[in-house]
C-alpha cells in the first residue's frame, strides 16, 4: 500500500497530486480517538517465521517485493507481518477499485481516507497498479503500548500503472521520485496492527538519502 505507489498511480495519468497522497517532509498526525486493544495475534498458517527470507507477492498486475527478513523479536515480527498484509490488501483494493475485505481491519483513520482517495482516482482514470514495488530496510523503530512505528525504504523505480482501456502500462517514474523513505504509524485494532497514518519523503530530503541506489 505504499503511499509512494498510491501517488504514482495518481501521477502517471498526468495529475501530480503528491500532497493529496500524504507525500511531504512532515509526519502525518495521528487521527483522534483511542484504538481497541486486543490480545497478540498468532501468526497465520503458513506465515513466515522470524528471520525468514523476504519474498514476493503477486496482486493483479503488480508484484510486491518484501526484501527485509522478519526480525527475530516476536513482537516486532508480528508488526511487520501485519504491515505486509496491509500492503497486500491496499494493492488488492487499488486493483479492484473498491475496499476488499478485510482491509478495514488493517487500514484506519487518516490512512483509510487516503486509500479511498487513491481508489477513487484510479477508478476515474481506469488504471490499476502494475510493475514491481520493492520495500527494503524495513524495521520497527518504536513500540509504545498500543502504538508502533515502522520505517522503510520504497523502491518504486519499476512501479507503474496499467490502463484498463488500452491494456498498456504507463511510463516509469522519474528517478528522483522513484525512491522514498516512509514512516508508518500503526495502532492495535481488534487484535491486529493497523496503519493509521503515514508520511513519505523524497530526494533531496536528507531522510531519503539512505534509500537512494
Amino acid at each position: 500500500m505504499s503511499p509512494l505507489r498510491a501517488c504514482l498511480t495518481l501521477c502517471l495519468p498526468g495529475l501530480l497530486v503528491l500532497t493529496a497522497c500524504g507525500t511531504s517532509t512532515q509526519t502525518a498526525a495521528h487521527p483522534g480517538g483511542s484504538a481497541a486493544a486486543g490480545a497478540p495475534t498468532a501468526p497465520a498458517a503458513g506465515a513466515p517465521a522470524a528471520g525468514a527470507p523476504a519474498g514476493t507477492v503477486h496482486v493483479g498486475s503488480q508484484t510486491l517485493a518484501f526484501d527485509t527478513p522478519l526480525p527475530a523479536n516476536p513482537a516486532q515480527a508480528q508488526i511487520i507481518r501485519d504491515f505486509r498484509e496491509t500492503e497486500i490488501l491496499w494493492t488488492r483494493s487499488d486493483t479492484a477499485h473498491r475496499l476488499v475485505s478485510p482491509v478495514r481491519s488493517y487500514v484506519t483513520g487518516d490512512a483509510l481516507s487516503r486509500l479511498l482517495a487513491a481508489i477513487k482516482a484510479a477508478k476515474t482514470d481506469h488504471v490499476v497498479p502494475a510493475g514491481t514495488d520493492r520495500l527494503f530496510r524495513t524495521r520497527v523503530t518504536a513500540i509504545t503500548g498500543r502504538r508502533a512505528t515502522i520505517a522503510t525504504c520504497d523502491d518504486g523505480s519499476k512501479a507503474t500503472a496499467k490502463d484498463l482501456r488500452t491494456g498498456q502500462t504507463m511510463g516509469l517514474p522519474p528517478l528522483n521520485q522513484a525512491y522514498a523513505f516512509e514512516t508508518w504509524h500503526m495502532v492495535r485494532l481488534s487484535g491486529r496492527w493497523a496503519v493509521t497514518s503515514f508520511s513519505v519523503v523524497l530526494s533531496p530530503h536528507p531522510s531519503a538519502r539512505q534509500c537512494q541506489p
